[in-house]
């Protein structure tokens, strides 16, 4: 079974409901195991073991990606992330930061990363949510195959 982790840091709780649409997407695919956590509750290297996808999510605040991210970037620094696919996903105000800070990470990892990232203005809308729900799944579907 393939498994897929999402792991997220919001402020506002914007973030947040972009990464719970984004598992329910996935979730529509057979054979994906998902773990869905907030940055404060990830248990890094534990959540990420044996995973094909690791999605990230940030809200911007202040210019800058969500600090509650910090600690998890750093972990997956020191894990051998070569060849897994990632995605970044996150709200912001005014400038996103957050977003293009987490795909730099990614690639610095050595990940296969999608992009453009999911970006996200302010409170997620229709538009936005439909664009998490089919992140998700085709994730899901990429990593099944």
């Amino acid at each position: 079974m393939a498994k897929m982790v999402i792991i997220y840091a919001s402020g506002l709780g914007r973030t947040k409901k972009i990464a719970e649409t984004i598992a329910e997407g996935a979730k529509t695919v057979e054979g994906v195991e998902i773990v869905l956590k907030d940055a404060y509750d990830a248990i890094i290297p534990d959540d990420v073991d044996g995973a094909s996808a690791i999605l990230l999510g940030g809200s911007t605040y202040n210019s800058k990606l969500n600090r509650a991210m910090d600690p998890v970037l750093d972990k997956l620094a020191g894990i051998d992330m070569k060849g897994k696919v990632g995605v970044a996903f996150g709200s912001y105000g005014w400038s996103d930061e957050g977003v293009p800070t987490i795909i730099e990470k990614m690639k610095s990892f050595g990940m296969n990363v999608i992009e453009p990232g999911l970006s996200v203005v302010q409170v997620p809308d229709k538009e936005a949510l439909e664009r998490s729900f089919h992140k998700g799944r085709t994730v899901a579907k990429g990593i099944t195959n």
